[in-house]
């Protein structure tokens, strides 16, 4: 009598460890931390915007009155918009709804940032996560990747990327979304490739749907179809031109899921069609491709360099099969080329290019499909290389998470500095602000461009809105060079404020004085920019000055301030 085989397979245990470990993770940091409240920082940044659509359709909010909100503009019928697409919050509604009822069941208000709430968001992703890489797994087992390679693969994207940050402590984002819906796609494209089949093109078609309205953008994944069915493009082509009438099926059942946005704008908005991202838009011309993969800002290879080394064996491993591997780069090129052509190529506050984490599926892919071509000798040293990145990126998010490393404006400099520091003493120890412009279709006028004298601790600069009042927005770039004479500057900062025609003044930011701390005697010149708002008059004021609280002796010299004027789009 045989014996039936109960044993799990290589990538079915990884997945069942990254599940646990993700599982306590989040129970230990991400909803208790050190002070027992983590799960009150779940929804933060964009995450307001995706989670707002619930205050809207559950608690049909639609005034929300909060006009410098960063997720919400106003149209021109003076209405409120979500700039942000419902896709989020549609795939993560099967565990919000069901926490709405509890919370109107069992109490008298519904809070949705109450504890219930913000805790099914991390029981969402984690759930989204297993689904990511079940279906990351089932591609590669497509491919026929040996069954250790897809089990490495699976534990090298998770510890060795980004993904595991945005799951785990980001997770109102909607990256890790992508992340699973770009999964299912590739895996069911690739499907469809070898077995063309009706169910599979309509559920493409489902799938592509909710991947354009988690992020609308990455419906660029489709430009990676050609690489997916590169082994099979004939066959699949000649199955298409005889079912025409499954494609347009296809094609309207995309359109209806799709046609969600059009209205929850409607319901915001009273118009089915709204460009909410206004003021923000892409610079097609000048798309910043080397800094998008090489700064140190948030150089996508720099902080991912497991998606460097995928890439390169890639490469390597395929150029002999010049067809595939000119899919994949003109995919890659592509994918790189829109993605760095948005305004603000960095994305803001993030651990590393969050927006890449979206398409982590294709680098795993190629990652996989490579290593096994490889030889013995090489595959080892690919998977010591691997091994150091993922200690490296695991470091890293924790100096991220722990304010070690700058959240947006990281240099090569600061990298340098904070390179292998840890603890409490490093929180926030860098410095400095530095902002890129605006959106802007016309070159900025500059209104203030000056020199100052040298000047102690004691710092005021008076800037009048009399001209800026004729600007949507402005623009402050400062230099000074700072020189520490005495005491501890670290908590000596830059502020700036907004005094209105009444006196009443308005904190707009702060940032400490020095990027990087120095050493009494020490000296180094600082580059600031600074994004302000419009002003609401003529007579209002912005102030600059400088907050001294450990009352430090310092020198600030080279004083150069320029303001530029950036016109309504």
């Amino acid at each position: 009598m045989s014996k039936i085989n109960t044993s799990i397979s290589k990538p079915s245990l990884a997945i069942i460890i990254v599940s646990i470990f993700s599982l306590l993770f989040i129970l230990m940091i991400s909803w208790s931390g050190t002070s027992g409240k983590n799960y009150q920082n779940i929804v933060r940044s964009d995450g307001h915007g995706y989670y707002y659509y619930f205050q809207i359709f559950l608690n049909n909010n639609t005034t929300y009155n909060k006009q410098n909100s960063t997720f919400l503009n106003k149209t021109e019928n003076n209405k409120l918009v979500d700039k942000y697409s419902i896709g989020t919050a549609l795939v993560i509604s099967p565990f919000i709804i069901p926490t709405y009822i509890f919370q109107k069941i069992f109490f008298d208000k519904v809070d949705f940032y109450s504890e219930y709430f913000q805790k099914s968001i991390s029981i969402a992703a984690l759930f989204y996560l297993i689904l990511g890489l079940v279906f990351l797994k089932k591609l590669l087992i497509l491919y026929r990747v040996e069954s250790r390679t897809i089990a490495f693969s699976i534990f090298a994207i998770f510890f060795g990327t980004n993904l595991a940050y945005y799951a785990l402590l980001d997770p109102s984002m909607s990256h890790l979304y992508s992340f699973t819906f770009i999964s299912i796609f590739t895996f069911l494209v690739k499907r469809f490739s070898i077995y063309p089949n009706k169910k599979d093109l309509l559920f493409v078609a489902i799938i592509l749907a909710l991947i354009a309205l988690i992020r609308p953008v990455n419906i660029i994944i489709l430009f990676a179809i050609p690489l997916l069915i590169s082994d099979n493009t004939k066959a699949v082509t000649n199955w298409l031109l005889k079912n025409i009438k499954v494609i347009v099926t296809a094609f309207i059942i995309f359109l209806a899921i799709v046609f969600i946005q059009f209205i929850a704008w409607y319901i915001q908005t009273g118009d089915f069609f709204v460009w909410s991202y206004s003021n923000e838009g892409f610079y097609f011309s000048k798309p910043e491709i080397i800094n998008f993969l090489f700064s140190f800002r948030k150089g996508f290879f720099i902080y991912t360099p497991f998606a460097f080394m995928s890439i390169l064996i890639f490469i390597i491993s395929y150029r002999q099969s010049k067809a595939k591997l000119i899919k994949a780069i003109l995919f890659l090129l592509f994918l790189f080329y829109i993605l760095s052509s948005w305004w603000n190529w960095y994305y803001g506050d993030s651990y590393g290019s969050r927006v890449m984490i979206d398409f982590l599926p294709i680098i795993a892919l190629l990652f996989a499909i490579s290593l096994d071509k490889l030889k013995i000798v090489v595959q080892r040293i690919v998977v010591v290389s691997a091994f150091i990145m993922v200690l490296l990126n695991v470091f890293q998010s924790y100096q991220y998470y722990y304010n070690i490393m700058s959240r947006y404006d990281m240099t090569f400099e600061k990298y340098k500095y904070v390179f292998g520091k840890f603890g409490s003493d490093n929180s926030w120890i860098l410095g400095g602000n530095n902002d890129i412009i605006q959106y802007h279709k016309e070159e900025p006028q500059t209104i203030i461009d000056e020199s100052l004298e040298s000047k102690t601790t004691d710092f005021r600069y008076i800037i009048s809105c009399e001209e800026l009042i004729n600007y949507s927005s402005s623009f402050m770039e400062l230099s000074c060079k700072t020189k520490l004479i005495e005491g501890d500057m670290s908590k000596t900062y830059w502020k700036l404020s907004h005094i209105n025609t009444k006196g009443k003044e308005f904190s707009i930011g702060s940032f400490t004085i020095n990027e990087i701390p120095l050493e009494i005697g020490q000296s180094r010149t600082n580059n600031y920019s600074f994004r302000f708002p419009k002003p609401l008059s003529a007579d209002d004021k912005f102030i600059l000055e400088i907050k001294n609280p450990l009352y430090a002796e310092f020198i600030i010299s080279n004083i150069k301030i320029k303001f530029s004027g950036i016109k309504s789009i």
